[in-house]
């Protein structure tokens, strides 16, 4: 169930770095959104920050163990 997940979640990060990225500014003027590197780690992938990856992960790994709770 784990290489399903983790295979779910690369799969996920092609749409995600691209809209992230152009949310975050990859390919424009100004960003739409901005983040503040005092409020991170500043470290980024392109323009998307780090953070944000790991959110994802959590956001997909909540989901998928709330179904695997609702099928017991």
């Amino acid at each position: 169930m784990l290489a399903f997940f983790l295979i779910s979640f690369i799969i996920l990060l092609i749409p995600f770095f691209i809209v992230n990225g152009i949310l975050t500014g990859t390919g424009l003027d100004k960003p739409i959104v901005w983040y503040n590197n005092e409020h991170n780690l500043g470290i980024r992938m392109l323009t998307i920050p780090l953070e944000d990856t790991f959110y994802g992960l959590f956001m997909l790994g909540l989901g998928a163990s709330v179904m695997e709770y609702s099928k017991r």
